[in-house]
């Protein structure tokens, strides 16, 4: 297996692979997600990619990306009661289903912990959601602990 910086020409698999995160979601939360609509196309991958404060991991085998990572720099924070400490932030990690419990998102979080210390960062941060059993268990694996909580209370 290969992990790096994506390239340009692995933004389609990328984008088929946030499809199959769309439907993840629509599966567990149909009152918000609509299947079939990422919220990245092919464009804004490859956007990213270019993008100085992004960092977008393939894991590629056999010449196909099984699995990516798209985080993002934060450098500081937006409330003045607040550190300005820097960040990598999650916004996504998606592996394949054929080849889940094989490591790759082991691998994926590992190279984020790598690009985070490299960066100086002094913590990863990312948001799940709670019926997300299987991602909770693997975060919680690679040692992420929960440090805020989002409730809501539903009015329909």
């Amino acid at each position: 297996m290969i992990i790096e910086k994506a390239k340009k020409e692995q933004a389609e698999e990328i984008v088929k692979l946030l499809k199959y995160i769309c439907g993840i979601h629509k599966k567990g939360r149909p009152d918000i997600f609509v299947s079939g609509q990422p919220k990245y196309d092919t464009e804004d991958v490859c956007r990213l990619i270019d993008d100085e404060n992004y960092r977008i991991i393939s894991a590629e085998e056999d010449g196909r990306v099984v699995g990516y990572m798209i985080a993002e720099l934060v450098d500081g924070s937006k409330h003045p009661h607040m550190r300005s400490v820097k960040t990598l932030y999650i916004d996504d990690i998606c592996v394949d289903e054929a080849y889940a419990h094989k490591g790759v998102g082991t691998a994926l979080f590992e190279e984020a912990k790598r690009i985070g210390k490299e960066l100086g960062c002094v913590r990863i941060d990312l948001n799940v959601w709670a019926f997300n059993e299987g991602a909770i268990k693997f975060y919680e694996k690679m040692g992420m602990t929960v440090s805020s909580m989002r409730m809501e209370y539903k009015l329909n």
